[in-house]
């Protein structure tokens, strides 16, 4: 895979950002965020805002940002909290805009920088160092941007950027920064593995209508949305209940005593949520890959196509699925490469193979959304595609297919077109009138289409 389609916000990237966004809220709302043993403090909720940056990029590390400051935004707004700490709460702090400015826009600001030094080190050699060092030193970052914020919005606090600094050196940032550290290069060296990359393009792949992903993220979101609407329900529930019970032996609640309960029902609710959809990440991924695994076993070994039985069965199923439009329009395709038995007597049968790894490279390229395509044999493919399509499509397509070079002469392929007007036909009655424009195209001169 190249370096480029890593880039790309593919299945695992989008499931990966999601893992992370609950992770960070179930740091920042349980003891996993923040870890004291006596003498011992360690603040852990900034971590997966440096995966994002180290595995995703600043984008994605910013959005991990804004998660964290959104969270402790929310605890800052409680009445039992410290009092600097209402100086995050837009609530409390007498300076909303600044409060907000503090707890999420500094925290933003925090994973954009963290993501584009990433950036950088990846560039740097050795990489792995500078990743370590970016690593043990992001606790840093995070409090230069909490203090120099505060010292811009709060300066009647008394804090300032040289804060950030005072302690840098302590036992204790040492020891977690080298945590930290270590826990980052874990999952970067792990991302930089063959396994990984096997396992992430399995998941990545995208055979025209193959809807497993668009399926499990529309689960993903129905059941994050069922689960919060029954969470906050019972969250509610147990409150007045809660008050019930104390008011029962006389302890009576002040108004700020019973929106401190609520706030940290609340607190545990959306623990409990990250927790839950961590779990559902991980069952739909492994649904997922189970599913690409089971794909893979209906694809051509050399060209990565369906094979002839896989094609026609999924052709079947996605007939199915036109006939329920209201315009039925698709057409199926037929198309074989010119002379390719000279091809393959001309520069032996590797150089043929070649030759037909391209031309499927192109028709994955061309013929991506809402289509199908496979090799029915040697060097025949059939595409069926479920939406309109232009003439301008098919010459451009067969413009790609010139392009490729075998030897010293270049590639060509006849292309036959039948327009579906009833979807109701079988896709071998299909197979059989798009295959009768294909030899019509091979006895205009070959290198063209004709569209019935």
């Amino acid at each position: 895979m190249s370096k480029a389609a890593l880039h790309k916000r593919d299945t695992v990237h989008r499931f990966a950002l999601w893992a992370l966004i609950t992770v960070e809220l179930l740091m920042s709302f349980s003891f996993l965020g923040y870890i004291h043993v006596e003498p011992i403090s360690i603040t852990t909720a900034y971590i997966p805002v440096l995966l994002a940056g180290a595995l995703l990029g600043p984008a994605d590390s910013a959005i991990l940002g804004l998660v964290f400051g959104l969270a402790s935004m929310w605890k800052a707004s409680a009445n039992y909290v410290m009092e600097a700490d209402h100086l995050f709460s837009p609530l409390f702090s007498g300076y909303p805009l600044g409060s907000i400015m503090l707890s999420v826009g500094s925290r933003t600001l925090f994973g954009l920088a963290a993501g584009l030094l990433y950036d950088l080190a990846k560039k740097l050699r050795p990489s792995l160092l500078w990743v370590g060092v970016i690593s043990f030193v992001g606790k840093t970052i995070h409090s230069l941007m909490v203090y120099g914020a505060m010292s811009l919005f709060f300066p009647e606090a008394g804090y300032g950027p040289a804060d950030a600094f005072s302690d840098m050196l302590a036992p204790s940032n040492v020891l977690s920064g080298l945590l930290v550290a270590a826990v980052i290069l874990l999952f970067f060296g792990l991302s930089r593995s063959k396994l990984w990359h096997s396992f992430r393009k399995r998941l990545s792949i995208r055979q025209g209508l193959y809807t497993e992903e668009s399926y499990h993220s529309l689960s993903l979101i129905s059941v994050v949305v069922l689960t919060l609407a029954s969470a906050f329900s019972v969250t509610i529930y147990f409150v007045h209940r809660m008050e019930e019970v104390l008011n029962h032996n006389g302890i009576r609640l002040t108004d700020d005593s019973y929106a401190d309960m609520l706030h940290l029902q609340i607190q545990f609710l959306f623990g409990i949520v990250s927790l839950m959809v961590l779990v559902i990440l991980f069952l739909i991924v492994n649904r997922l890959y189970n599913s690409h695994m089971a794909l893979e076993g209906k694809l051509d070994p050399l060209t990565g196509l369906r094979t002839r039985k896989a094609f026609f069965s999924d052709c079947s199923q996605a007939l199915r699925s036109l006939r329920s439009k209201e315009e039925a329009v698709g057409y199926f395709i037929m198309l074989d490469v010119d002379h390719f038995k000279d091809i393959n007597d001309s520069y032996g049968h590797p150089e043929g193979d070649q030759a037909l790894k391209a031309v499927s490279g192109v028709i994955r390229d061309s013929f991506h959304e809402d289509c199908l395509a496979g090799r029915i044999g040697g060097d025949e493919f059939a595409i069926l595609v479920c939406r309109p399509m232009s003439e301008a499509e098919l010459q451009h397509f067969l413009d790609r297919i010139g392009r490729i070079s075998c030897g010293a002469h270049g590639v060509s392929c006849s292309l036959g077109a039948l327009r579906i007007t009833d979807p109701a036909l079988q896709p071998e009655e299909l197979y059989l009138r798009a295959d009768r424009l294909l030899y019509e195209a091979k006895s205009l001169g070959r290198g063209r289409y004709v569209i019935g």
